[in-house]
């Protein structure tokens, strides 16, 4: 890589001029799926750039920019060093074949986060002008390209252009999560209403983009109108709430909202989803990082005995208990609780989980078409002991391709309801298509439903010696790496005394012509009767 960036640093061959400009942009894609309240149609999110692989993963869109910081190495120093030498002969020139080779290089690599801020910050120190060509090539690279790489760059070079005039431009791309963060810093330096600007972006933005610009956000002077909305809409988003939550419960001041008298509906069911996404430390600091987490809690509590609780309340109530009965010695967040408190909130729990009969509740929540409320049931019904066969089978037999009701179905089955499982397997998945032959694909995209539906399947007939033998065998032909290694180890749960001839052969068949190579690997520990790996 360095040595190709050498040379392309000293070759003096000019390359070919693209044809680069396109009024099929990104953003004329995007201008074209806006929704009447302001934010994209789903049918924006696939960039006119995608040539995603079948196999390959496909990332959400900024996820990729999410995760990776500035790349210091010296294959990035060096194209940093050539993409500036680039920008200035388009800015004192504005020749085409600067332009050209500044896109070409900018659109070759993946992700650009990794050097765009380093990039930006030596065009600062340069001084380029302006006028005429800098701010002509930037806007036509955020507005007339439909590559994503091309767009990022030129809503970057735009924010240190000083010209107000592409801003609104620059709101509709940032509608899209992939170009959100970009549109943020533009919007940092163009923007006369800073705070208002991006607080009316993230009230569009639901992916990785909203994560990262309410982080941004709340770093500013809020107005009491911003603060409400961080509490009851800001932590929502389609990745986790708990990527939010210690955000908005800080900055939106959660702890004082709560230690008021009363609050309404809306804040009280906020408050519960940001208190739980805060019990769910992981994926980002949670209660650990909250001071008012003790305060906040008893109030919630407090706040809970006022209402008339729903299964969702109980679900929540419930959750919290967990947590207050954990050992300080496991949790350090419990250690500066008094413990006087903190026993009077586990009575109060106590008093109203208790204070109702919910059998009715997780009922008509099972019945119900809401996942969210089906989910409830289901977590409440667990809780409460209430046996839920019943009620996912009823479900799945509504859609027999649903993943996630086949998990529930093969978590829940009764031993005399195998046999009826089986055969609704048999008789209702596209058993020709998931055994259509080995491949080494990930099984994601349209059809992930269906092969996870069989990865569910496979993994319950493990328990079942010579139950299912024609599943085992579409799992084994599978073109999904992952249910051929399901069935694979259902086989070694079987034990080989309990394979037919047929199924014998056919893992013998498999090592032959297995693509994959841990798979295989594991085909020849099974054949020997050795620990899968």
């Amino acid at each position: 890589m360095i040595d190709w960036i050498k040379n392309l640093l000293n070759s003096e061959e000019p390359k070919e001029i693209l044809d680069w400009e396109t009024d099929k942009s990104i953003l004329e894609h995007l201008k074209s799926n806006i929704s009447e309240d302001g934010s994209l149609n789903d049918s924006a999110e696939t960039l006119p750039d995608e040539k995603r692989k079948e196999n390959e993963v496909k990332f959400a869109p900024g996820l990729v920019d999410a995760m990776f910081g500035a790349d210091e190495s010296q294959e990035s120093k060096l194209r940093i060093k050539q993409l500036v030498t680039l920008i200035g002969k388009i800015a004192r020139k504005g020749d085409n074949q600067s332009k050209s080779d500044f896109y070409r290089e900018i659109t070759e690599n993946e992700s650009v986060i990794g050097i765009i801020d380093e990039f930006l910050q030596k065009i600062g120190q340069s001084s380029f002008p302006i006028e005429p060509h800098l701010f002509n090539y930037a806007h036509k690279l955020a507005t007339k390209t439909n590559n994503r790489n091309s767009v990022k760059f030129g809503i970057a070079i735009l924010g240190l252009c000083q010209n107000k005039m592409p801003i609104d431009d620059i709101k509709i791309l940032g509608l899209h999560d992939e170009f959100t963060v970009f549109s943020t810093v533009a919007l940092s330096n163009l923007s006369d209403n800073l705070v208002f600007d991006l607080w009316e972006l993230a009230k569009q933005v639901d992916g990785w983009g909203k994560i990262q610009l309410v982080d941004r956000l709340a770093e500013m002077e809020l107005t009491s109108e911003i603060r409400d909305w961080l509490l009851l809409e800001g932590y929502k988003n389609n990745i986790m709430y708990e990527y939010l939550a210690l955000t908005c419960a800080k900055n939106g001041m959660l702890n004082e909202k709560l230690r008021t008298k009363s609050i309404d509906e809306k804040l009280y069911v906020s408050a519960g989803d940001i208190i739980i996404a805060l019990l769910d430390e992981g994926p980002a600091v949670g209660m650990s990082g909250y001071d008012d987490r003790g305060e906040a809690i008893e109030s919630f509590i407090r706040h809970s005995k006022t209402r008339n609780l729903n299964i969702s309340n109980y679900v929540t109530l419930n959750r919290i208990k967990d947590y207050l009965e954990e050992s300080p010695e496991e949790n350090e967040t419990l250690k500066n609780w008094n413990q006087n408190d903190l026993s009077n909130c586990l009575i109060d729990i106590n008093e109203l989980l208790n204070s109702k009969d919910w059998t009715a509740e997780v009922n008509s929540a099972l019945k119900g078409s809401d996942n969210i409320e089906y989910w409830n049931g289901k977590q409440a019904a667990h809780r409460l002991g209430i046996d839920i066969w019943n009620s996912v089978w009823t479900k799945l037999k509504q859609n027999a391709l649903d993943s996630s009701a086949w998990y529930d179905v093969t978590e829940n089955a009764k031993e005399n309801k195998v046999d009826e499982i089986i055969d609704f397997a048999i008789s209702n998945l596209p058993l020709e298509f998931l055994g259509s032959g080995p491949q080494d694909s990930m099984g994601f995209g349209e059809d992930y439903d269906k092969h996870s539906s069989l990865d569910y399947i496979l993994t319950f007939l493990g328990k079942y010696p010579r139950k299912g033998e024609r599943l085992i065998l579409v799992g084994l032909d599978s073109p999904v790496t992952r249910n051929r290694n399901m069935a694979i180890r259902a086989l070694d749960k079987w034990k080989e005394e309990n394979w037919s001839e047929e199924i014998t052969e056919k893992i013998k068949q498999l090592k032959k012509v297995e693509p994959n190579t841990d798979t295989k690997n594991n085909i020849e520990r099974l054949l020997k009767g050795e620990e899968l790996v």
